[in-house]
């Protein structure tokens, strides 16, 4: 019972940070500045929300002269730390 408990605990911080995927952004029509900006941010927020495996992303020039970069990075902060909250 204790490795199965193991196991799911090492799954669940290994699959954490598994909703950044670029590609399935930009096949699903966002610009290639707002899923850069997504992926940066949903890491970001998985480290924030206290997840080992992840690390503050954020490329601060384009967050601050970028609107896509900044709204595609606000938007993955934040469901990030709202998925990693959940599990927990």
């Amino acid at each position: 019972m204790k490795k199965v408990v193991v196991a799911l605990l090492v799954l669940s911080f290994v699959a954490g940070c598994a909703s950044m995927d670029r590609q399935g952004l930009l096949a699903a029509g966002y610009s290639s500045e707002y899923a850069d900006g997504y992926v940066d941010g949903y890491s970001a927020g998985c480290h924030a929300a206290g997840h080992p495996l992840c690390r503050f992303t954020r490329n601060v020039v384009r967050y601050e002269q970028d609107r896509q970069y900044n709204h595609g990075w606000n938007d993955g902060f934040t469901i990030a730390r709202c998925d990693y909250a959940a599990m927990w």
